[in-house]
């Protein structure tokens, strides 16, 4: 929980460095929240939890992407990487509204493609000090 509630701490710091365990420990317990909180939204049928579901989500933008680009610093990649399967996305959107199947498959492969380079990065052991500062201690 600490690493979650370090990543508020830190909200907004696109800057230095953060470990895989900070990393993934942030997106496990934000995916466990949403899960549980979507699971009771349905059981319930309560728009309520479907209010907490959003207002979650929304607080978790800016955080999420700014321990995203702390991780791939630690790598030694820049933190626009997160950005990179967006690319094939909107090949893959201009193919639907060109209806261009071509396209369309094109940008959805790219997509995953890029989307599997930037987890490999974020799966990736920390590097010794790199031009984002010092090693993050474990």
């Amino acid at each position: 929980m600490k690493h979650f509630i370090n990543a508020f701490k830190l909200y907004g710091v696109f800057s230095g460095r953060s470990t895989r365990e900070e990393y993934w420990m942030f997106t496990l317990i934000y995916l466990l929240s949403y899960l549980t909180l979507s699971a009771i939204s349905l059981v319930l049928e309560s728009e309520l939890f479907q209010i907490v579901l959003s207002a979650l989500t929304l607080a978790v933008i800016i955080p999420s992407l700014s321990i995203t680009a702390r991780r791939l610093h630690d790598v030694g990649r820049s933190g626009w990487w997160q950005l990179s399967p967006y690319i094939g996305m909107v090949f893959a959107m201009i193919g639907v509204f060109q209806e261009s199947q071509v396209l369309m498959l094109g940008g959805t492969i790219l997509m995953l493609v890029l989307f599997a380079v930037l987890l490999f990065f974020l799966v990736t052991p920390s590097q010794d000090d790199n031009q984002y500062g010092d090693k993050p201690q474990a």
